[in-house]
Order: C-alpha cells, then structure tokens, then sequence
C-alpha cells in the first residue's frame, strides 16, 4: 500500500538496487516485470507486480526522495534510468516535485558584506546557537504528497503572530535588571515603561543593530589578534633570517654535495668528515661569538709540557711586559729583546738556552743596545714588503753571518784562553794567532795529514785555511792585512786575489763589481774547472775561500768534505752565497742566482730533525730567526718550546714589527694569506696565554691583552677591535671592575681610574669618553643582556653616565614591584615568627642598593645635572612605591590606602564624578611605561586596603556607628571607582588582576 494512501503500489526497485527508480518507463518496468525480479520497498514494504503506469505523485515522490540521498545510492539509481526514456520527460518530473519544496522569503533579509572567513566563522557561531532543529527530512515527504510545508508554516505565522525568541526574552530580562539595579527604590519603572522596553528588544531592526555591532566587535577584536599574531611571526622571522646570515657562515656547495650523496646521487667531489663541519661555522667576526680568551686548536700529538711553566718564569716575563707597556705609554725606546735574552740565560735547561740565542739575533738585528730613540714598529712597513725590500732582506742576511761568525770566534776565544799548551808563536793573543792556534789545534787533528799536504802551506802555515776561518770568525780586516803582508806570496800563484778580497770587505761581503767578478770567475774555472775532491791538486779551502768571496759556480751549493762542516757553518756558507744583492754580478741564469728565499725553501725542507740532530745544540728556531721565517719560529716555538716563550717572542717581534698577523677569526695560530705569506694569530696566542691567570691575576692579564693592538703598525681597526672585545670579555668573566676599571666613592659618588683607564691609549681610546663608551658602555650592556644587574649598575656608574644608572634603576624596580608577591616586603625579610628580620644590604638587595644610591646623587647636585627631569620624576615615583608597598607589607591597612590615593594617577578614586575617574583613567597614556606597569598591583594594593578595613568594621564588637557608617560608605565608593578605573585599563593588565578585582569589590 502507499505511504499516505494516495497511491496503490511502490515503485518496483530491480535486483541488487539500493534505492529508488528515476522517471523509468513503463515499458522498463514490465521487462523488469517479466524478469520476476523485486526489490524491497523505501520503507520495508514487499513490493508488488505492477503493470499499470505509476501516478504522477508517486513518481514526483520517488524522485524528490532520491534526490538528497547519499552518493552510494545515488550512483546505483542512476544506472536503473532506462536509455530509452525521454531526458526532458526527466527535468520536467523533476521541476514538478521541486515546486513542492519549502521556499524562505529572502525579501526581508538583508544583504552580507563579510571576507569569506568572517561568514565561515558566523556560520559556525550560528549553529552552535542554534537551538531548534530546523526542517528535517520530513518536509521532503511531505512534498512528495504535494504539501509544501513553507507555506503552511507562513500561514501559521500569520495567524497567530510571530513570538520573541528566547534570546530577545533574555535581552529583555537583562535590560530590565540593569534599569532596576541604577535607578533607586523609589524610581522603579512603570507598567508603561516596561511596555516600551518590550517593545524596544521585541523590535526586530534593534536586534539586529545590536547584533551587528556585536558581531563587528568580535570580528574586529579576532582580526586585530591575528594581525598582531601574524606580526609577531613575520618580525621574529625577519630577525631569525638576519641572525642567521649575519652570525652563521655556510658553504652551500658542500651541503649541496652532502645532499646529493645522501639521495644516491653521484658526486664527483669527495666530502671528508672535517670539511662538512667545516662548512656550517658561526661567523666569528661578530662580537661574542669570537671567543679571545679561549685555548688555541692544538696540533695532535703535541706534549703537555709545553704548556706548563713555572711561577718564577711567569713573573719575571709579566715584569717585562709591564715595564714595556709603561715605556710605550711614554714612548719611550725599550730592549725587549735583550731583556728577554738576559732572562733566558738565568735559566740552566736547554729550551731556555735556544730562546737566549734566539733572542740575541733580533737584539743584533735591531740594534736596540745602541739605539736611543723609539724603536716600536720601526720595521714593519718594510717587513710587510719584504719581497720587493733589498734593505731589510740585506739587513737580515748581514746580522744574521754577524752572529754566526761572533759566535765562531767567541769559541775560538774561549778554546784559545782556556788552551794552557800553546804554541810558543801563538803565545801573543792576536786575533791571527787565535785562529792559528785552533786550526794546528783542532782542525788539524781532525783532518790529518791528508788535508795539510793537499792546501798551500807557507812557512808551515795553511795560508789558504787561515784566510778561510778569519772570514768564517768575521776577522775580515784581518784576512786582507794578511793578504798585504804576504803580497809577494800571491803574486807568485794567484796575484788577483789581494785585490778580490779587499774589494769584497769594502762591499760589505755582498759581492764583487762586474768587472772583477768576471776575472775570478775566470780564475776560479781555470783553477777548479777539471779538478775534483780526490784530485791531488785540489785545495778544498782554497776552493770554500772562492765560492765565499766571488759566489762562483752556484749549481753546486757545497763545500768539500775535507772543510768540517757544523749546522752553524753551512749556514754561514749559504748566506754567504746569497747573491741578490749584488745587481752588477747578478746573472740571468736561474741556476747561477741564489736568493734568501731559496735559502728559506731549502732550510724548510731539510726540517727540524736534521738541523736539531745534535742533542745539546738545537738550533731549528734559531736558523728559522735567522733566515727571517719569524711566523714559523713562533710556531715552532709553540709546538716544541714553551707557550710562555712563544707569546713572549712573538710579543717581541711584533713590538718592532717584525710579524705578519692574520685578520682571519681562526683559532689557528698559523695561516697563509693570498699571497701566500706566512701570518700569526697573534689576538689568540696572547688570549689563550692568559686563560690560566686571567681570574687570579687580571692586572697581569689585561697587560697581556692590551698587546694585541700592536699588531699591523699599531693602526688596524680590526685587530684594536679584537683588544677591546678581549679586555670586555676579561672584565665581564673576571668581574674585578674596581681593579680594572676604577673605584667609586661610595659617599661622594667620584670616581678614581683603574689600570685600564690609566693604559687607555695604547688601545687605540686616548679620548676618556671614547673609552667610557667603547668598554665600559658594551660591558654594561652585555651584563644588560645576561641579567646582571648589579654588575650593569656599577659599570654604568663607573662610565659616569647618571642618566642611563637611574633610567636602569626605573627599569628593575618597576619590574620588582610588578612581579614580587604583595604580601613580602622589599627591603627587609620576615623571619618565622612573624617578626622583622634585619634589612637587606646594598649589596645583596637591589631596591635597597637604588635607594643608596639615589640618595648619594640626590646629595650632589653635580650629578643631579646629568639626570634627566622625566627620568628623575620617575624614579621619586617609583621609590614612594616602594615605601608604600613596605607599609602594606607590615599591614598598615590605613596608611598604604591614604598613600595609594596621593599617588598622580589615583587622585580621582575618591571621586562622585565618573568622569573624573574616566579621565584618570584614560591619562594614563601620558605615563612613563615603568610607572604604567606597576598599576595593577597597586590597584590590588588598594581593593585588599579596602577589603581589610571594610572587614574590620564589619567583625567589631558592638556593631557599626554613625561614623563608621560613612566610612564603610566612602570604602565602597573607593572600591567601586577602583573597578571601574580597571575596566577602563583592562587591556593593560592581566585578566586575572581584572577577576581578582571584581571578587574582591563583590564581598564588600
């Protein structure tokens, strides 16, 4: 049967449907007829064999239905529509049932002006408020049976009148409540005013402006949040983005190579561990993130007993360092070196004897025992071009043959005097005599007889072996005395070589003019050209005397085996040999040239372990002095020494400008720069030097740092930088700022200076203020940073810059009084007993150390002068805070409440005139932030003062009296302007000071 008995039978559903038949034909029915086939009905029902046509209503029914069924069914529906069936058939059935659906009257709905997301998000609110259910599915069965549920419901409405909703009841409810609650007892509303106010929520144009503005309200309040959200987010990643590519340093070639070999993809370059880490690095050229005072990258397999010293070692060596600074403060000429030489030599052990020497060649080298004026950086324009400077390449090669041929004749000296069996002609000590006795002596029985008979002897004398060791123990005056005498001598067998060798004591040994190195040159090769060692006519110190004088034959860098060779010697022979300074000999044969480079290069490549072979007499650092490789001294002195000596020697060298050093910020102590040039680290060798005394002894340590701005000339911006950082880094760890920085006078507030201040000049600040600004100011604000409040106070004061003390004090008290607990007092602590324990001091209590020092600037009008007013006004504000926060901690109810009121911004409290509550409310914006802070907890201070005298009327006795009547009236007002005032600021304080607010006024 039909649903509503208006039809005879249910569409017929075929096998394995789900739902109902779309406008199918009669004809598809019958096949589906024949088939024998039923399905089960919409509702459950058996369906029957039909073979007449289906009403229009059944049909209209069947499709309206099918329509807002699911997907599922919807799919299996349609493929039962049978092809043949007419598709306009279709539509039309479908405009029919659609005619029946409930229709709304958009004519009396306004138009929407809302960004789609507001609409998302008023729909949303409107169905969660929604509170009837709405139509159902059921209208759509009604209109299956051509009842159109719309107009019925428009009809109803008609008849009986449209009823205020719940929600406009409610709004009437709370009108009324608020009408009754301000107008007193005797003024309760009419009948005909309640009628009115009826009316006026009943009335649907004000709901709906009411509405309107409440929804424009939330609307505006949630975009305002999400702009100021979305803000935050695009400010703190803009910041992030900055800190990254001004602090991190990545090598995105690399990480692009890493990627790929993690994805599978091949690679040609290979990555090693050590340069993929290599390749995300923090940008040391930042302050802070370049650590001065930190220990240098050590070489693997490096002995720890270069790293310690002892304490009398330490001393001696910072003694000398002061005594330079002071000197340089007076500019005035100081022998660093032979200080340091003298130092060395007190010292028995072997290491101490290498640095001796080593410090006696830069003595020499710089003639500082005879020089009288400032010799700082006196060498380092010409250092710096040592390539293209013949001088100090010339200087160089000089002192460094000086001191090897001092020290020859010192041992011949010393063997000499020490010698009780001489030779009766030797007996007179002349320095031909000298050298004599220690060739018949020593020379001789080493070399044998085979030597004596292969050189020229002359009346017993190996003439040929004299001249030779009186130029190798720097007697060249002599050798050409000897020459004259013996004229005749050479006359008979080399008559050119007086001549040769005078010439080449008057060139300094640098070489020969053209014309004559031409003609020994030709002697030498018609001498020596078909001869070797073994020959029997070979004369090996004549053939040494040769090379030495006229640098002949430069292919062949050696001497004859027969001449004995020590390190010192070779050495000696090869800087002899160096040829570039002689342009007139000069060759354009690379072969026939030997430069102080080629000397560098082949000293580098025989190495320490050749050059150190002999066990007592280690001269590596003292051949790389002497070749002028000073940035690898200092490294090999770091490496094999001792750290004290290498940042000493390097500390010398730089003080004559004698060191390339890096601008790199590396911890490597040796680098090359582009031109392939050796460089110093010398900011971190010093830096890491004073990382085991910079806390015992900063004095020391600050003597030390200061060095840095040495390098470069004294004039580099970038390495006066790394000092300042180093000295700010050693106040902010060390925290010795009266020892370092000055002292204050804790009565008078003057200030006397610290050893800092005192040596300011030798960093690059002569200027005070300059000083003040560039330390002192960066210290404190890194103190700032870190919390340090105490320190940044003290550093601030130390820079004399008042304003920013008392701006800062502003600052951390306002915080404190907004952030302590109300109950605890801020000067004092309460001990168990509910006693008064003692005050704080200055020292541990910040409020009492503000207190102290703004009454010794309230004492000094000098100081008072550099404190701004608007600060200054601030700050008396906030200290009678405090006073008042220390009387509501001791619970002087009565007393705080009559301070609070005498407060700026709390005068209209007790006020009658709202306005004037409103006004004072609003005036705030006028306030200095640190004020504007502690507002609502000074509100709070003033509902509890209220809250607790109100209370203590109340518990009395006898009741209240006539008095205490106005009182608790006069309370109430107070309490009540109170929550209005925090209505009016609400956005400025958190919610829960607001809540707390309204509870406390509630139990009045």
């Amino acid at each position: 049967m039909s649903l509503f008995g208006s039809n005879n039978s249910a569409a017929s559903i075929p096998s394995g449907g789900s739902g109902f038949t779309f406008g199918a034909s009669q004809s598809t029915q019958q096949k589906q007829e024949s088939q024998g086939t039923q399905g089960p009905s919409l509702f459950g029902q058996s369906s029957q064999q039909q073979n007449q046509q289906q009403q229009p209503n059944s049909n209209s029914s069947t499709m309206a239905t099918s329509a807002f069924e699911k997907s599922t069914n919807l799919t299996s529906n349609t493929s039962s529509i049978s092809p043949e069936g007419s598709s306009g058939k279709v539509l039309k059935d479908l405009l029919e049932s659609a005619s029946n659906l409930p229709k709304l009257d958009y004519n009396s709905l306004g138009t929407i002006n809302l960004p789609l997301n507001e609409l998302r998000n008023r729909t949303k609110l409107l169905s969660k408020n929604e509170s009837e259910a709405g139509f159902t599915k059921a209208h759509y069965l009604l209109s299956g049976s051509g009842i159109n549920a719309g107009d019925i419901e428009v009809e109803l409405n008609n008849i009986r009148g449209l009823a205020p909703s719940s929600r406009q009841t409610k709004q009437l409810h709370e009108l009324q409540a608020q009408q009754e609650q301000q107008q007193k007892p005797s003024d309760k509303p009419s009948q005909e005013d309640r009628l009115v106010a009826r009316e006026a929520v009943q009335s649907p144009a004000l709901t709906t402006g009411i509405n309107n503005i409440e929804n424009y309200l939330r609307a505006k309040k949630d975009e305002n949040i999400l702009n100021a959200i979305e803000s935050s987010l695009v400010t703190a990643s803009r910041d992030f983005d900055n800190f990254i590519a001004k602090n991190i340093t990545i090598d995105w070639r690399v990480r692009k190579d890493h990627l790929k070999r993690s994805l599978g993809i091949p690679v040609k370059t290979k990555i090693s561990p050590e340069e993929l880490s290599k390749s995300f690095t923090w940008n040391q050229s930042q302050p802070g993130n370049y650590r001065i005072l930190t220990p240098l990258k050590q070489k693997a397999g490096t002995s720890s007993s270069v790293r310690h010293f002892t304490r009398e070692k330490f001393e001696s060596h910072a003694k000398l360092i002061y005594s330079l600074n002071e000197a340089r403060l007076k500019q005035l000429p100081f022998p660093i070196a032979s200080s340091f030489e003298e130092v060395n030599k007190a010292n028995q052990d072997l290491k101490s004897k290498q640095m001796a020497d080593t410090w006696k060649v830069i003595a020499n080298l710089t003639d500082e025992k005879f020089v009288k004026h400032n010799q700082e950086q006196a060498f380092y324009e010409d250092y710096q071009n040592k390539k293209d400077c013949i001088s100090l390449k010339k200087r160089i090669v000089a002192n460094s043959r000086s001191c090897l041929e001092k020290q020859f004749f010192d041992y011949m000296d010393e063997f000499y005097t020490k010698d009780d069996q001489k030779i009766p002609e030797y007996s007179v000590p002349s320095n031909i005599n000298k050298v004599s006795h220690f060739i018949s002596k020593v020379i001789g029985k080493k070399n044998g007889n085979e030597v004596s008979q292969q050189t020229l002897q002359v009346n017993g004398v190996p003439i040929w072996a004299l001249i030779y060791y009186l130029m190798r123990s720097g007697l060249y005056n002599e050798a050409v005395q000897l020459t004259n005498q013996r004229r005749e001598l050479f006359e008979k067998f080399d008559k050119n070589f007086p001549v040769y060798i005078s010439a080449h004591v008057r060139n300094q040994c640098f070489g020969l003019p053209a014309t004559l190195q031409e003609r020994l040159s030709s002697d030498f090769n018609q001498t020596f050209q078909f001869l070797d060692e073994k020959s029997p006519n070979f004369d090996p110190y004549k053939y040494a005397v040769y090379k030495v004088i006229g640098k002949c034959d430069l292919a062949k860098k050696s001497l004859p085996a027969a001449v004995n060779l020590s390190i010192e010697e070779w050495l000696w022979f090869h800087l002899n040999l160096i040829n570039e300074f002689n342009f007139d000999a000069s060759s354009s044969l690379i072969y026939e040239n030997y430069r102080l480079e080629n000397l560098q290069k082949k000293v580098l490549a025989i190495g320490p372990e050749k050059l150190n072979a002999s066990s007592n007499n280690p001269v590596y650092l003292k051949t790389l002095t002497m070749i002028g490789l000073y940035e690898l001294a200092v490294k090999y002195a770091y490496e094999n020494i001792n750290e004290c000596d290498a940042v000493h020697f390097a500390t010398g060298l730089c003080y004559y400008g004698l060191l390339r050093v890096t601008s790199q910020p590396t911890d490597d102590l040796l680098t090359l720069n582009g031109s392939d040039e050796y460089e110093i680290n010398l900011s971190r060798i010093l830096g890491s030097y004073t990382r085991s005394f910079k806390i015992s002894d900063p004095k020391v340590a600050v003597q030390y740092l200061v060095l840095i701005c040495m390098a470069k000339g004294g004039k580099s911006t970038e390495e006066t930088a790394k000092c300042h950082e180093a000295l700010r880094e050693l106040i902010l760890i060390t925290r010795e700022f009266t020892l370092l920085l000055g002292e204050l006078n804790e009565v008078t507030g003057e200030k006397s200076p610290g050893i800092l201040e005192k040596q300011r000049s030798l960093i690059g600040l002569a200027d005070l203020s300059s000083f003040q600004r560039t330390i002192v100011d960066v210290s404190a604000s890194r103190c700032e940073e870190e919390g340090r409040v105490f320190d940044a106070l003290l550093l601030h004061q130390l820079s004399q810059d008042y304003n920013v003390v008392v701006r800062l004090i502003n600052q951390y008290v306002s915080e404190t009084l907004s952030m302590s607990e109300l109950d605890k007092p801020l000067l004092s602590e309460k001990i168990p007993s509910g006693g008064e324990g003692q005050s704080q001091s200055s020292e541990n209590n910040f409020i009492s150390r503000s207190k102290h020092i703004m009454g010794i600037y309230n004492n000094n009008s000098a100081i008072l002068e550099k404190v701004s007013p608007e600060v200054k006004k601030v700050n008396d504000a906030l200290l009678q805070i405090v006073d008042i926060r220390e009387s509501f901690a001791a619970r002087n109810w009565r007393d705080s409440l009559s301070a609070l009121q005498k407060l700026p911004f709390f005068a209209a409290l007790n006020s009658n005139d709202f306005v004037e509550v409103r006004n004072s409310a609003e005036s705030l914006t006028s306030y200095h932030v640190a004020l504007v802070r502690v507002i609502p907890s000074l509100l709070v201070m003033i509902m509890t003062s209220v809250a607790q005298l109100t209370h203590n009327i109340k518990s009395k006795r006898f009741g209240s009296f006539g008095g205490e009547k106005d009182e608790l009236a006069y309370l109430r007002k107070i309490a009540k302007n109170c929550v209005v005032y925090a209505g009016l600021v609400q956005y400025r304080m958190p919610r829960e000071t607001y809540s707390l607010l309204v509870n406390l006024e509630s139990q009045l």
